[in-house]
């Protein structure tokens, strides 16, 4: 039975699909739902990049830069959640390698499955290098659901 549903989301067409599609299972199992977003250090402004670095004061100041860039995508997903009359048992935002997060917060958190877009933001660099989602089901030791 799936009962820990982690949603992770970006802002993408792809990922506000993942969200219908975890919902409609979370209300069939009546699931818990789990919203994370990565921030990856190129979308942090090199100013306030450089600064951590100098100051050797990653955590905090990292963190912050994190939740301020992410405020607006995850409200926006909050929302949509919500609407569909669902709650969100944890929300969080990181700051790193998205698949490596995304891997590290379900293996804390005893995540049955993982639903996410199979497409992102970064489309080019995705076509590349290998998807976050195609990383994310590689490594993750959890059911993985890719949304088209």
């Amino acid at each position: 039975m799936v009962k820990k549903i982690l949603i992770p989301f970006d802002g993408s067409e792809h990922s506000k699909k993942a969200i219908l599609f975890a919902a409609d299972v979370a209300q069939q199992n009546n699931s818990e739902l789990f919203l994370v977003h990565v921030v990856k250090d190129k979308d942090i402004p090199p100013e306030i990049l450089e600064y951590i670095e100098s100051e050797k004061i990653n955590g905090a100041i990292g963190k912050v830069s994190a939740k301020l860039i992410s405020e607006g995508i995850m409200k926006a997903a909050q929302k949509q959640i919500q609407e569909m009359g669902l709650k969100i048992a944890k929300s969080m935002v990181f700051r790193g390698d998205p698949a490596e997060e995304i891997i590290q917060f379900a293996k804390n958190n005893d995540i049955d499955m993982i639903v996410i877009g199979s497409r992102g933001l970064g489309k080019i660099k995705g076509l590349l290098l290998g998807s976050v989602s195609s990383k994310v089901c590689h490594l993750a030791e959890c059911t993985c659901v890719t949304v088209k």
